[in-house]
């Protein structure tokens, strides 16, 4: 979806508080919104809990100011509930592997995907949390650096250069990991 469209179903949401504007923005982020969610919570149950905080939070915001990037905006608060969920449980952080679907998918690819699922995820947990948030950010919710620096309060140059030495840092587990 362009980025004129979400600016334009923004401000309907904050001039007219359109609900179904809302709601056609909760359909364009929520999968990415969750799936971040999934890789830095220890339940996938904790995950959708606060997906819908967050867009609850972002309704609540969005009716009573203009948001101005929404992308980045749903990965703050997500960020934020985050932080929050780990100082209120004192929980240790751990990452779940994606849940799968049945897409008719045979077997053996179903199984193939899956260990190389959990290999990626384990390697994933290696890294640092900043290293593991940016590629989330960047390869799995498809955020423009902009986007993610906007997010993450940072300069584009200074997510560049997370970003390279995120894949390094991967690459490097990666190659340890075979050998």
């Amino acid at each position: 979806m362009s980025a004129l469209r979400e600016k334009f179903l923004a401000f309907r949401v904050y001039r007219h508080h359109d609900s179904a504007a809302y709601g056609e923005i909760y359909d364009m982020f929520a999968d990415r919104i969750r799936r971040f969610l999934a890789f830095k919570l220890p339940r996938h149950e904790d995950a959708d809990e606060l997906t819908s905080e967050v867009f609850l939070r972002g309704w609540e915001y969005m009716t009573s100011g203009e948001v101005r990037n929404v992308n980045a905006f749903f990965f703050r608060i997500a960020r934020n509930l985050t932080a929050d969920f780990y100082r209120k449980y004192k929980v240790t952080e751990e990452l779940d592997a994606a849940s799968t679907k049945d897409d008719g998918v045979s077997v053996t690819e179903a199984i193939a995907t899956k260990i190389e699922s959990d290999d990626l995820i384990e390697s994933l947990k290696g890294l640092k949390d900043e290293y593991r948030e940016v590629l989330v950010m960047r390869y799995l919710s498809e955020m423009e650096v902009g986007e993610i620096a906007s997010a993450l309060e940072k300069t584009s140059n200074s997510i560049r250069v997370l970003l390279h030495r995120a894949k390094k840092s991967l690459q490097d587990k990666i190659g340890k990991e075979t050998l």
